[in-house]
């Protein structure tokens, strides 16, 4: 009521022409609207530049404001007005527990996410892992391996050869023994009441290849001839100026 009866008086409120006519002039306003007892008479003028100024704003203000003052309250208006506001408050409520909600779902998907993701990777380092180390034991096995059957080949080059100069040096022997007159390498030769042995036999001869064929058939080097020397001692005895090295060496 107090705005309809506002915009009443601003729609009254205006600006007159000012006409030289005798009626207008002495038109007279009711103290109740002008708020004054009368206008005073206008003098004569232009009736396009002169304009009276009529306030009727400050009665109607007043009096819009003592109705608003005076009018009865309508409970059913504010309880509705209240239910309004409360609405609001709960839909604003209700949304910011939503998006509460939302920021806590994002936030536990992202968790899991990272958590998977971790794990993901957590098993692709255990793999690597895993896979190096089984390379590296693969790998050393294979070099236990590569090293086992060299060491085998080399045993068995070296068996081989070993059996190859056995073979060679029992067929020098045989023929030595055989040349000789010596029966086996372990029975001496006797004349004139001395004894040799093969052995001694192959000093004198200042033979170190059958010195060695000797020994590597199986002959003993610590047999002793007919005056009490054995091989080594006998060579020894013969050696000058290192003409018998040679046999001392195999015989050491």
């Amino acid at each position: 009521l107090a705005q309809a009866i506002l915009a009443q008086a601003q729609n009254q409120q205006g600006i007159f022409p000012h006409h030289s006519s005798n009626r207008l002039a002495s038109r007279r306003l009711t103290p109740a609207v002008m708020g004054q007892s009368e206008c005073k008479g206008l003098s004569t003028s232009d009736a396009t530049t002169d304009t009276v100024k009529v306030n009727v704003g400050g009665t109607l203000l007043a009096d819009a404001a003592g109705a608003a003052q005076t009018s009865p309250k309508h409970p059913a208006a504010e309880e509705q007005l209240r239910c309004q506001k409360e609405e609001v408050k709960e839909k604003q409520l209700r949304q910011e527990c939503e998006e509460e909600e939302r920021r806590r779902q994002e936030a536990e998907e992202q968790q899991r996410l990272e958590r998977e993701r971790a794990a993901e990777a957590q098993v692709r380092e255990e793999k690597r892992l895993r896979e190096k180390s089984e390379l590296a034991e693969h790998e050393a096995a294979e070099r236990a391996a590569g090293a086992e059957a060299t060491r085998r080949a080399e045993d068995e080059r070296k068996r081989a050869a070993e059996e190859q100069a056995r073979k060679e040096a029992q067929e020098k022997v045989d023929l030595f023994l055989k040349a000789k007159g010596f029966k086996t390498m372990s029975m001496p030769r006797t004349s004139c009441f001395t004894a040799s042995y093969p052995l001694h036999v192959a000093v004198q001869e200042n033979n170190a290849g059958l010195v060695s064929a000797l020994l590597l058939s199986g002959a003993d080097k610590k047999v002793k001839n007919s005056t009490g020397k054995t091989p080594l001692e006998a060579a020894e005895k013969l050696n000058k100026k290192g003409s018998h090295a040679a046999v001392i060496v195999a015989l050491a």
